[in-house]
């Protein structure tokens, strides 16, 4: 059995964002970002893996109404 948390979807109309004021409110935050990197063209690192422990999105001001079960 899967240890994750179960994750509601909901579809948005473009017409309930478009009433959105102020447009979105998105933050977030991560732990346990491991990266790792290797040289690239012209001397610019290219990352080429990487795993994070855990990651939290939140996405505010749409307006959803009520959620059915």
């Amino acid at each position: 059995m899967s240890n994750t948390s179960r994750i509601d979807t909901r579809e948005i109309a473009d017409a309930d964002l478009d009433g959105v004021a102020g447009g979105l409110s998105v933050g977030g935050s991560l732990e346990g970002l491991n990266a790792t990197f290797a040289p690239g063209p012209n001397g610019v690192p290219v990352l080429t893996g990487g795993s994070i422990d855990k990651l939290s999105i939140t996405v505010s001001d749409i307006p959803l109404g009520p959620i059915s079960a």
